[in-house]
């Protein structure tokens, strides 16, 4: 039985438009006839240079962009009908950069409560969702802290509890760690992880930390509002010189093999960790 798509671009174009010097309208196309499923229940990642577009996607996974050509659908809802959008926000919920602009209330539980109560949902339903929510990122004991006084990491794991109460079927996180330290980091990706394999919720990640791509099951590269490459990590990280080209970088595992391999040393080309490396070493050189 094919996988269930809860995401879908069919040939979606989008250009931001502003005044030019001559007082008419410019745009400025992100992304370029771009198509993509993402079935349900997936974690993938996005990888791409600044201005690439996985941005702008991300944007136009719940509505907050309407596709200028081609269409949208989430959970087969066309994102440009107006009657659906909130119906679509409920199913693809977002998280962003900065939590500090997802937070919204002076108490952890209060905040994490703020989508479902204004879904209507009611209070009894409320309290077993935020409880619910909290727990599964490891938030639980903090529910009555104020949020200025957790760290950059716990403050992101509120952000994406606050999604979760909502009971949406997906989550979009656009760069959720960017701001964070390696522990808060950790924290995070700990919590994405657990979301969707403990309880299947679909997760785009768009990072530029190929450490976190590795973790995905699937990894799509885009450039210039196009994909150029799409697989699962190990496929798409062999592709060393073409990642180069593109202005990104490769795992440090997956760099140092292909360094021994360009010296002539006889190594996989699809390492992703630092043990495989080294197992993949100790075997060559017992070869040897």
């Amino acid at each position: 039985m094919k996988d269930k798509v809860i995401i879908k671009f069919d040939n979606v174009s989008f250009a931001y438009k502003a005044i030019a010097d001559d007082d008419e309208m410019a745009a400025t196309a992100v992304v370029d006839g771009f198509s993509l499923d993402v079935p349900e229940g997936q974690f993938l990642a996005v990888l791409g240079h600044n201005g690439c577009g996985k941005s702008t996607i991300a944007k136009l996974m719940n509505g907050i962009l309407v596709p200028d050509s081609g269409k949208v659908t989430v959970d087969g809802m066309s994102t440009s009908d107006d009657e659906k959008i909130i119906d679509i926000r409920r199913t693809v919920g977002m998280v962003f950069q900065n939590p500090d602009n997802q937070i919204v209330a002076t108490i952890v539980e209060d905040d994490v409560a703020f989508g479902p109560e204004n879904l209507g949902v009611p209070p009894e339903e409320i309290r077993k969702r935020v409880d619910d929510a909290l727990e599964a990122v490891g938030m639980y004991e903090f529910r009555g802290r104020e949020p200025h006084r957790l760290s950059g990491g716990q403050k992101q794991r509120v952000a994406i509890a606050g999604v979760i109460a909502m009971n949406t079927k997906c989550v979009v996180m656009d760069e959720p760690t960017a701001m964070l330290d390696p522990h808060g980091r950790q924290e995070v990706m700990d919590a994405i992880r657990m979301l969707n394999k403990e309880r299947g919720i679909t997760v785009v990640l768009i990072t530029h930390y190929m450490d976190e791509a590795v973790k995905a099951d699937r990894v799509v590269v885009m450039d210039k509002g196009k994909i150029v490459l799409d697989g699962e990590p190990r496929m798409v990280f062999k592709n060393v010189e073409k990642l180069k080209a593109l202005g990104l970088d490769v795992p440090q595992a997956t760099e140092l093999a292909y360094r021994l391999r360009k010296s002539g040393f006889p190594i996989a080309d699809d390492i992703l960790d630092e043990e495989e490396c080294a197992s993949a070493i100790l075997r060559a050189l017992e070869v040897k």
